[in-house]
């Protein structure tokens, strides 16, 4: 069995992906000293366990058949636990400008989080009303800074069991059973953090894993 808990918090001005900032704010506004925040891909928490596991023998009579059918079983499997990734939230993004938000006045980041069941929340995952457009046609292009929330943690279990039936001394067969997404969790993406021109600011609209998937292999070595 391997564990494994990482915390990291990984900075940058820019992460090379398609959805940071530098691809939404218009490049002769952008101040890298600003832009420098969370990176887009950071996870804060990450724990990760593996294992193997041979099970003990079952049959202890003096039949073949018996002792390759019920014993060498053996499993394994991946539990992955981590945190969600950090978003920005944007005013407006569409072809002739492209801004970071504003707050409300009156309202702070703090008011805007909120807390509990991801899927209590999926209309709304933070106050979307918290939040407004930058003035246009002016030189305020959003007060927000970059990466400023973050999205839904993820859980994921993968599952395999294993049968091992020896053919002769340097020959086996081999078959396993994977549950890929065993308790078939659902991971949601971040939610949708544009004002204009989007209708469902603030609403979680898409996952980010698929759900539980089974194969079987079998496998012959010589």
């Amino acid at each position: 069995m391997l564990l494994s808990y990482t915390w990291s918090h990984s900075f940058d001005d820019y992460s090379g992906s398609d959805v940071s900032d530098i691809g939404v704010v218009p490049g002769n506004m952008v101040n890298e000293q600003s832009n420098y925040a969370t990176s887009d891909f950071d996870r804060r928490h990450r724990f990760v366990a593996s294992y193997l596991y041979n099970l003990p023998d079952a049959y202890h009579g003096s039949s073949a058949f018996g002792k390759k059918a019920l014993n060498t079983w053996s499993v394994s499997g991946i539990v992955t636990l981590q945190s969600g990734v950090p978003f920005s939230i944007f005013g407006r993004a569409d072809a002739f400008v492209a801004t970071r938000a504003d707050l409300v006045p009156g309202r702070t980041l703090e008011s805007a989080i909120k807390g509990g069941n991801v899927e209590d929340r999926l209309s709304a995952y933070f106050d979307p009303t918290a939040f407004m457009q930058p003035p246009l046609f002016t030189a305020d292009w959003g007060q927000l800074g970059r990466n400023i929330m973050r999205g839904p943690k993820q859980v994921n279990t993968d599952f395999s069991i294993m049968k091992s039936i020896p053919v002769t001394e340097s020959q086996r067969v081999e078959f396993r059973a994977e549950f890929f997404n065993l308790f078939n969790n659902v991971n949601f993406a971040n939610p949708v953090n544009i004002i204009y021109p989007s209708s469902n600011f603030g609403s979680i609209v898409s996952t980010t894993t698929g759900p539980r998937v089974v194969q079987f292999a079998l496998k012959y070595s010589f």
